[in-house]
């Protein structure tokens, strides 16, 4: 499935979609992905283009409830959690799938944002990067939302990139001793995408200086 997703989106958008930064994604080891979300086309398309067959994505549940489309779903390496709660059953997987060498899909915004600019996060991705201590790898997305509109049958011929950023690690604590918060680690993984986007899609962290001044001794570079 993960073939046929590439095929059709290098045939329908040849000479107008790129992947960048491929280097920068481990190849072993547990690791959490964690891209941006405006778009239907996204939860597919990531997964399809990270160059690791052993990934597994977070979905909201409402896609669990038999059928073909969860057939789909299931298929694509993919399993229920309950948004904007703390699902245990989705954190226990979560966690397994990182303790097993896997890599994690998740979406730090804990749904698409429809606005197609970033969105404060759910706390989330940030209690699993600090509770696994995780490398995690940021992922920028362009176009998508514009490549598959809401309510659209058929994707558009529109420029769309993925831009994978390097891999980092979310700490417990600061240099100085002092805890950070679920929310901050969240909070700093969200800027780690935001350097990947352009301008016009990073919302809420548009200063970029700012949150770099909030945010920091909140991560470290991943060793690679």
């Amino acid at each position: 499935m993960r073939w046929l997703m590439r095929a059709i989106t290098l045939t329908f958008l040849l000479g107008l979609f790129k992947v960048v930064g491929v280097e920068n994604v481990p190849r072993r080891g547990p690791l959490i992905i964690c891209p941006s979300h405006s778009a239907t086309l996204d939860p597919p398309m990531v997964p399809a283009f990270l160059p690791r067959s052993d990934s597994w994505s977070m979905a909201k549940s409402e896609f669990f409830k038999g059928g073909f489309v969860t057939w789909l779903f299931r298929n694509y390496h993919a399993f229920p959690v309950v948004r904007h709660s703390a699902d245990r059953t989705a954190l226990r997987m979560a966690f397994e799938i990182l303790k097993s060498g896997h890599a994690l899909i998740i979406y730090p915004e804990g749904t698409r944002v429809e606005s197609g600019v970033l969105a404060q996060p759910e706390p989330g991705a940030g209690f699993i990067a600090q509770k696994t201590g995780c490398p995690v790898v940021p992922v920028g997305l362009t176009g998508t939302r514009e490549c598959l509109p809401k309510g659209a049958w058929w994707p558009r011929r529109t420029r769309v990139s993925i831009t994978f950023g390097k891999p980092f690690i979310v700490l417990s604590k600061r240099p100085d001793g002092t805890k950070i918060t679920r929310e901050e680690a969240s909070d700093a993984i969200m800027l780690e995408v935001a350097e990947l986007l352009p301008e016009y899609q990073r919302g809420a962290f548009r200063d970029l200086a700012a949150w770099r001044k909030r945010l920091r001794g909140v991560t470290i570079p991943a060793e690679t």
